[in-house]
């Protein structure tokens, strides 16, 4: 592990704080990891996948910021998905780093990455009753499995609630709790020079999933928008997202992030006039069937996010029993 690696990709973004690009097998194929140093010990901020070339670019931007000695002081961690989580057990068992992480994060880690059977089976009654054909719910309940080999647990440190003021480096952030995309995520603001780590809620290019599943909070798209009307409250002089560049303008940003979800909910209503629909039904009509099923489930929880939301408003009837669930517009 050396500080020397030429494919280190690492840029000072503001005063003591710099991005590194580690590779992921998804997205675009990279997450962003950010570092602030200070003196030897180093305070990062996600952590990237479980793999050893990635860890070994943490360590070698650690020696390069810390210099002889360097090591990590801090972890905080956005959310559990596997390109900010997967890393912390091993960078914290290596480095002996404190693990920071929402306390709604921490429940969700054991059955989705240890004991996993029950979590797959209360997934495949969910799929079901949400009209999925029972061969693809079979494959598509299954389809988490395989991110348990990204992922090394670890326990926090600190459970984070939110309003927390964390010295991380040389920044003082502060701890904003945004759920949506997951339950316990979570943007860290500088409240001295209004930065932004925005995680995966606010990216410059792409829409995070906002899904309602098994383990997601009971509305989360609207949980999501508040979260980006926090964001505009905030209004940063500069957004570091976890995937993509760093770019200014958030409030432009969260507009076309509330505009496109209001477009997807219109879309919506306008399927719901042709009469009573389950979510899957509702999800290939909108995306339409693709070959990739993990892509399909991903859809679908998507779709009922925006059918739940709908259905709070009064829009929409959500017609519910224990064999299905299904959604019709409000007479």
């Amino acid at each position: 592990m050396t500080a020397g690696r030429d494919d280190l990709e690492l840029t000072e973004v503001g005063p003591y704080i710099w991005a590194l690009r580690l590779p992921i097998p998804w997205e675009d194929g990279h997450v962003n990891s950010f570092l602030l140093p200070d003196g030897k010990a180093v305070d990062v901020v996600d952590c990237g996948m479980k793999a050893e070339d990635s860890l070994e670019l943490i360590h070698a931007a650690v020696a390069r910021l810390g210099g002889p000695g360097g090591h990590v002081r801090r972890l905080v961690v956005t959310h559990i998905h596997p390109d900010h989580y997967g890393g912390a057990g091993e960078l914290t068992r290596r480095s002996g780093a404190e693990l920071y992480l929402h306390r709604l994060e921490v429940p969700m880690v054991h059955p989705r990455y240890m004991e996993i059977d029950q979590l797959v089976e209360e997934v495949g009654r969910y799929l079901l009753v949400h009209g999925v054909p029972e061969q693809e719910a079979n494959f598509m309940k299954n389809a988490s499995r395989g991110l348990r080999d990204f992922v090394t647990p670890a326990e926090p440190a600190l459970p984070l609630e939110g309003t927390e003021l964390l010295q991380l480096g040389k920044r003082r952030l502060r701890v904003e709790w945004t759920p949506g995309h997951s339950p316990g995520h979570v943007c860290l603001y500088d409240v001295d020079a209004g930065f932004l780590f925005s995680g995966d809620q606010l990216l410059p290019e792409s829409s995070p999933n906002i899904g309602l599943h098994p383990q997601s909070t009971p509305n989360p798209l609207d949980d999501y928008l508040r979260g980006l009307a926090r964001i505009v409250e905030l209004a940063p002089a500069l957004v570091l997202p976890a995937h993509g560049l760093p770019f200014a303008d958030a409030a432009g940003r969260v507009e076309q992030m509330v505009d496109h979800h209001r477009r997807r909910k219109l879309g919506m209503l306008e399927l719901l006039s042709n009469g009573e629909m389950n979510g899957w039904q509702v999800a290939t009509a909108v995306w339409g069937m693709r070959s990739n099923l993990i892509d399909m489930r991903m859809a679908l929880q998507e779709g009922l996010a925006h059918l739940q939301s709908l259905s709070v408003e009064g829009r929409v009837e959500k017609r519910a029993s224990p064999a299905a669930v299904t959604w019709r517009r409000s007479s």
